[in-house]
């Protein structure tokens, strides 16, 4: 993780889990993050709540604490993100400062990702056209966004594409190098 748990429950806004079974796997983090989720619903810290989205195409514990729980077809991940990227995008929602200031190659992340429209990503994943909007939505605007993974996407053949898909949604939203991001 690029921030400790403490940072991430104490300061993210939204959170993205996709690939963890988190309450099972990482019960420490998992329970930070249901009371983070908890106390921030019903405003005990006068914060707005913390939006939790759940990628994981089985019903995992955690779901029950989700905002949004979006089950994709197993082996997906990367179709999944580059088109949650690609609704991010077409909406604005990007963080245009830290792209010109802190990514190169720009362009040409955006041509791959503009191949993944909401459609097509659609009928890649199983998830519907407007759970994808609901969770881009999510995601971009609630800042700081933390993204948490574990084994459950890094052990594929296209493991190493995961992470790099969800670090590029990291930079995209500018929440790499803030309190809460990561």
């Amino acid at each position: 993780m690029s921030n400790s748990m403490d940072d991430v429950v104490e300061h993210a806004q939204a959170m993205l889990i996709i690939g963890s079974n988190t309450t099972e796997q990482h019960p420490v983090f998992g329970t930070m993050i249901r009371q983070a989720v908890l106390r921030h619903k019903a405003g005990a810290d006068g914060r707005p709540p913390v939006q939790l989205v759940v990628a994981d195409p089985r019903r995992i514990d955690i779901t029950e604490f989700a905002t949004l729980h979006v089950r994709q077809r197993p082996g997906t991940d990367v179709a999944l993100i580059n088109g949650l990227m690609h609704i991010i995008l077409q909406k604005g929602w990007e963080d245009k400062t830290f792209i010109e200031e802190r990514t190169e190659g720009f362009e040409e992340f955006k041509a791959t990702v503009m191949q993944y429209p909401p459609e097509k990503v659609s009928e890649i994943t199983g998830v519907t056209v407007k759970q994808l909007y609901e969770a881009a939505e999510i995601l971009a605007t609630n800042k700081p966004m933390a993204v948490m993974w574990a084994m459950g996407i890094t052990q594929h053949i296209v493991g190493v594409r995961n992470v790099i898909v969800l670090a590029n949604l990291q930079m995209l939203l500018g929440n790499m190098g803030v309190p809460g991001g990561g």
